[in-house]
């Protein structure tokens, strides 16, 4: 085993998933994990592992996030895995009607906090991401992983504007894991988990949902790991594991496919999302 650690940059580290997972990077040995959040992890872990540092960043402000990008990159010079899993669920965004409404008033500007953070802040963590991978060294891992849900796929009226950035961020990443994989070899993959119990709501909510209704964290973790070893059999022997968006449902992992195209205009006009070797 090589003295030189593996890079990993998780946004979103210090809890729930992204917490999650750089705890199993961390215990494979020879690994260095950073933890981007705007907050550091409330366990122990700095303080018991040197290979676990926290940079406090804010995904939505691009300034900040290239800072932090810059600070691992100045401290090793390589970058091997980039996690985009920052998120929030539930945020106030002003788009029920008011119980009383006025025809000379306009109605309460929308928040789209959620947008900002599950939509912009991946997008930003990408473009940083591709960026420092470009100058990691020749042979080095390139895996950007990202964090999309079930709500990706799925229409869900209670809570559109979240539902709205997922499915965006399933478009983003099959969007870009041909183009990154053929010009810099990034593999591109989106873990969209079911309901999981982290900081993403109030711990009181959790507890409403029936039993086995929740997915249990570690089924993320272990399709996250699937996805960056690049083994995973659902794609197929001698694939590249890219371009995957992967459901995860209780202890089940199923790998969800573009919808077909209508008729091959369409699909002259959309292009590929095939992930060529």
């Amino acid at each position: 085993m090589s003295n030189t650690p593996f890079i990993a940059i998780i946004t979103g580290g210090s809890s729930g998933i992204g917490f999650a997972t750089a705890s199993a990077l961390l215990a494979r040995g020879n690994w260095r994990a950073y933890f981007l959040d705007r907050n550091p992890p409330s366990s122990d872990v700095l303080s018991s592992n040197s290979d676990a540092i926290h940079i406090q960043a804010d995904v939505t402000e691009f300034a900040s996030l290239a800072s932090a990008f810059q600070k691992v990159f100045d401290a090793h010079s390589r970058l091997d895995f980039v996690f985009a899993n920052a998120g929030i669920a539930l945020h106030p965004d002003n788009l029920t009607p008011a119980g009383e409404s006025s025809k000379d008033e306009y109605p309460a500007t929308p928040d789209l906090t959620l947008l900002d953070v599950n939509l912009k802040g991946v997008i930003y963590t990408s473009h940083l991401a591709r960026h420092y991978f470009h100058l990691s060294p020749a042979g080095s891992e390139r895996n950007l992983m990202i964090t999309a849900s079930m709500a990706g796929f799925y229409a869900s009226p209670s809570v559109p504007v979240y539902a709205a950035s997922k499915h965006a961020v399933v478009g983003w990443t099959r969007s870009i894991a041909p183009g990154y994989w053929k010009e810099d070899r990034i593999r591109v993959n989106a873990i969209c988990p079911s309901l999981v119990a982290t900081g993403i709501m109030p711990e009181e909510m959790y507890a409403t949902f029936p039993e086995g209704v929740l997915t249990p964290v570690n089924s993320v973790v272990k399709a996250v790991l699937l996805l960056h070893d690049g083994k995973a059999e659902q794609v197929g022997e001698g694939k590249i594991v890219a371009g995957q968006t992967v459901e995860v449902n209780g202890s089940e992992l199923y790998f969800r496919k573009q919808i077909d195209f209508c008729n091959p205009i369409a699909a002259g006009i959309m292009g590929t999302v095939s992930v060529e070797a």
